[in-house]
């Protein structure tokens, strides 16, 4: 019942999101296929570059969504809160229990693309660091521009969807290691 209740909440957060993915999309794809026709004489066969265009622009694409998620889909201006207290923002209410859990999802895919598009952030701790520190910016940028309470609980949950993008990119490479060499 209680979950029921979650992805009911985590769908209705999530639809502005889903909306803007599209237009997003379609910037990312002009932007990467620009900057691809001005690097196309790198020698990559064409099968590579099209999997390295497609993640790029995926990959361009969600960190246009989190913009428009964390920035421009609120007033400046409009929250000036800040809460340093762990575990705050779970709340009582579904709503702020799905919330919580939405804080986590929205930084799972950047633990994979990371991972996936720079070989340096495959160590689990670099890739972890730079999606802390990548969610203290986006929680120092709402404290300044006030678009969105400064919290805590963003930054560690924000972490920790890092942590679980990156373990997904590491099963998906682990399994693809082992049935390419079967």
């Amino acid at each position: 019942m209680a979950i029921r209740w979650y992805i009911r909440y985590i769908i209705q957060d999530f639809s502005q999101p889903v909306l803007s993915l599209i237009p997003d999309i379609f910037v990312s794809t002009c932007v990467i296929f620009v900057i691809s026709r001005l690097c196309e004489k790198r020698g990559v066969s064409e099968k590579k570059c099209i999997r390295s265009r497609v993640i790029w622009t995926l990959f361009l694409a969600y960190i246009l969504v989190v913009f428009h998620t964390t920035f421009f889909s609120r007033e400046a201006g409009s929250r000036k809160t800040v809460s340093l207290i762990l575990f705050e923002t779970w709340g009582r209410s579904f709503h702020m229990h799905a919330m919580f859990i939405e804080n986590i999802i929205m930084f799972i895919p950047f633990g994979v693309f990371l991972p996936t598009l720079f070989e340096r952030f495959r160590n689990w701790r670099l890739c972890v660091l730079t999606g802390f520190l990548c969610s203290c910016s986006i929680e120092i940028s709402q404290y300044i521009t006030q678009r969105g309470y400064m919290q805590l609980d963003d930054v560690v949950t924000n972490t920790v969807g890092a942590l679980l993008g990156w373990a997904v990119w590491r099963a998906v490479r682990r399994w693809r290691e082992s049935h390419v060499q079967d």
